[in-house]
């Protein structure tokens, strides 16, 4: 061995270390790995020895920026890596109500960017890229800066009976904000505010749901739904108010019981006045101003008047409380004083064709009776005054006939006559009896008016009693 170490010494040692050159060489292609990278939305395929990530990328010519985003993650030395993911960063502007928001990031989801920058979004907020709404959950690649409008929705604090619940809307009016929610409404439900108020942040909406509510009146039940919170809001509702001295159990001012039942006692009360009336005298003298048969009131009378007064209370049509009887005198009797009129006024009138003149006229129920029919059982020919009986006689009260006798009348359908007889009348009524002969007896029995012609004697009755 030694021999032929001496004897091949001069080449020996270059082929040495040649070979390990090669071995070198080799061993240094051995190392080289295909990378897959996928950056910018483009996959290259790149064969690199780098043992790094940042070797691979360098030898890939990609910067990395701070921002940037690599996936597997730098951990230091690696063997057998089959892709690499680069995300660079990108510019967020985040535009709010309130301010402008700027954000470099690698991120792809809106929700991460909102997150970043400290924003939670609620539902039915909104983002939109372009005036358009986006998913914030959807990934939104490309490259450049990026730049977004952010309406965070406003939060309604809904209060249902008494239970809170949290809402968040885009709508501009409480009633479109329930609506979008899901919130249904009866009409007999009770909203604050109105459902037409405008929606502010962390505003507060109170529901009060409609039940059924139970009314009792006089042993009737009478059912309904009501929001309210007070046994006088509920009978509104119901449209059964309370009247007058109506009462409900409980007050009208009272919460409504757990099992939202009233009773209504209908309440009412009579007042009755019993008035007696003790009618008044009246003193008669004579009134030359006043016409003929025509009486005047010189002094009004006044009549005693008693009135009892009594108050009766019901409820439900029961009697519970009646008031003993009040009794007073609510006015003294006073006597008048009235005036018998004894101005006598001539005039004249047309009646049956005739042209009378007159001084009194007075409204008489007149009958008829002849020689033979006079009502007794025999013939009667003469009369009080010694005229016979028959036509143009005028038979009346025998109070009549001493102060009227003689008297000449005009009688309508009869015509002319005297007062000449008298006859029994018929009490209590102004009466007259118009004579004729047998042979051309007329009968009457009706009312007409008796016409006192002139001329005026000296003397005229003032007063003519039936």
């Amino acid at each position: 061995m030694k021999t032929f170490l001496k004897a091949h010494h001069k080449w020996l040692f270059p082929a040495t270390i040649g070979l390990l050159v090669i071995g070198l060489v080799l061993i240094w292609l051995g190392l080289h790995q295909t990378i897959l990278i996928d950056h910018k939305g483009e996959t290259a395929s790149l064969r690199s020895p780098a043992l790094t990530l940042k070797g691979v990328l360098r030898d890939a010519n990609i910067s990395l920026e701070e921002a940037d985003h690599v996936f597997p993650p730098d951990e230091g030395w690696f063997w057998n890596l089959d892709a690499i993911n680069v995300r660079s960063s990108r510019s967020v502007t985040i535009q709010s109500p309130q301010d402008t928001l700027t954000l470099l990031t690698s991120e792809e989801i809106p929700a991460n960017w909102m997150k970043e920058l400290g924003i939670d979004l609620y539902p039915q907020d909104r983002l939109m890229l372009n005036g358009s709404i986006i998913d914030p959950e959807k990934p939104l690649p490309g490259e450049g800066a990026v730049f977004l409008q952010y309406e965070p929705a406003k939060a309604i604090i809904l209060e249902i009976d008494d239970q809170q619940h949290l809402i968040h809307t885009q709508e501009t009016s409480v009633g479109a904000a329930l609506e979008m929610a899901g919130v249904t409404l009866e009409p007999q439900d009770r909203i604050s505010p109105d459902l037409t108020t405008s929606v502010e942040e962390s505003m507060v909406v109170s529901i009060r749901q409609a039940k059924t509510v139970s009314v009792v009146i006089g042993g009737e039940t009478r059912t309904g739904l009501s929001a309210a919170a007070t046994v006088g809001e509920a009978l509104m509702d119901l449209g059964i108010p309370l009247q007058n001295l109506d009462h409900s159990i409980p007050a009208e001012g009272e919460p409504l019981p757990k099992n939202r039942q009233i009773n209504i006692q209908r309440v009412s009360e009579t007042v009755s006045i019993a008035i007696e009336e003790i009618p008044h005298t009246s003193e008669y003298i004579e009134d030359p101003e006043t016409p003929l048969d025509q009486v005047s009131v010189i002094q009004p009378g006044q009549d005693a008047i008693f009135a009892a007064r009594e108050r009766v209370k019901f409820e439900n049509d029961e009697v519970v409380w009646q008031e003993t009887p009040v009794q007073w005198q609510a006015s003294e009797a006073k006597e008048g004083l009235l005036g018998v009129g004894t101005k006598v006024e001539v005039k004249s009138a047309v009646v049956d064709g005739q042209t009378l003149e007159y001084f009194r006229t007075v409204s008489v129920y007149a009958t008829s009776y002849s020689p033979c029919k006079s009502g007794v059982d025999r013939c009667l020919y003469g009369t009080a005054s010694g005229m016979p009986v028959e036509k143009g006689v005028v038979a009346v009260t025998v109070d009549w006939f001493l102060a009227m006798r003689g008297q000449r009348v005009y009688i309508p359908g009869y015509g002319y006559g005297v007062i000449g007889d008298t006859g029994g009348g018929i009490p209590g009524t102004p009466w007259i009896d118009l004579a004729y002969s047998d042979d051309a007896y007329i009968p009457w029995g009706t009312w007409t008016t008796m016409y006192f012609l002139t001329p005026v004697p000296a003397w005229v009755p003032t007063f003519l009693s039936p």
